[in-house]
């Protein structure tokens, strides 16, 4: 458990902290009033009974009353300034039709290999990639590392869904994910493409894709053709094109 950062702040002038302090004071006030004898104080007790019922009574609009920010009831309602953006943030891990979307679109561009082989620098690698763990004796089948691939698309998603906090349709997600996946989540993170993203130009962000298409300094082919394929993915669903 941990503390925000602003919590001194936020202590002092929260409206909602300030309300829930008051209601703690009038509910601990009118349970002292029950618990009482009228006598005592030589008040009748049925008045005792009103002001615990209005004590009780009170306490409910203390807790629901508007922030100075909020003016209206509706405002209260539907405000989202402080929440996450469900349809970006976890938008593959949320449906399965998503994820099944991103495995083969990014399965088709890793290349499936079901039997254990070395990489070009000798690392053993499986499946769409794969070299977690990776033995040389490992075989797999195809809806084995389908499932690996999925669960891979996900810790990126993840990963990126800590920078990537602008709202985009599925698709556009897809390939913001492939291509992270890709070139990895640290240099998608400080990229221009997440950048505008969050500030609401997707279409901006799919055009930047064909710009990562460079390896060691070099053109390749093969990557170009990768970005070109994610941005028609990411401007199709910009355009709400099927």
């Amino acid at each position: 458990m941990k503390l925000q950062d602003d919590w001194k702040q936020t202590a002092r002038t929260a409206w909602s902290i300030r309300l829930m302090v008051v209601a703690a004071l009038i509910a601990g006030l009118a349970a002292f009033l029950a618990a009482i004898d009228a006598s005592v104080l030589g008040v009748p007790p049925l008045y005792f009974a009103a002001a615990s019922a209005l004590l009780n009574t009170l306490a409910i609009p203390a807790r629901l009353i508007l922030q100075d920010s909020l003016p209206t009831l509706r405002q209260f309602f539907t405000d989202e300034g402080g929440a996450v953006r469900k349809r970006t943030v976890g938008l593959l891990a949320a449906g399965g039709v998503a994820l099944s979307g991103a495995v083969s679109f990014v399965g088709q561009w890793e290349g499936l290999r079901t039997e254990a082989y070395r990489d070009i620098v000798g690392v053993w690698t499986v499946c769409y990639g794969e070299t977690k763990g990776v033995t040389p004796i490992d075989r797999y089948s195809k809806a084995e590392c389908d499932r690996m691939l999925g669960a891979r698309v996900l810790e990126f998603e993840r990963e990126l869904d800590r920078c990537l906090t602008g709202s985009v349709p599925v698709g556009a997600k897809i390939a913001f994910v492939s291509w992270a996946y890709n070139v990895g989540v640290g240099a998608a993170c400080r990229s221009t493409l997440v950048r505008k993203a969050n500030v609401g130009d997707v279409r901006g962000a799919c055009n930047e894709l064909p710009r990562w298409n460079r390896a060691g300094g070099r053109v390749v082919r093969g990557l170009t053709n990768r970005r070109m394929s994610e941005r028609d993915l990411c401007l199709r669903a910009v355009e709400g094109v099927a």
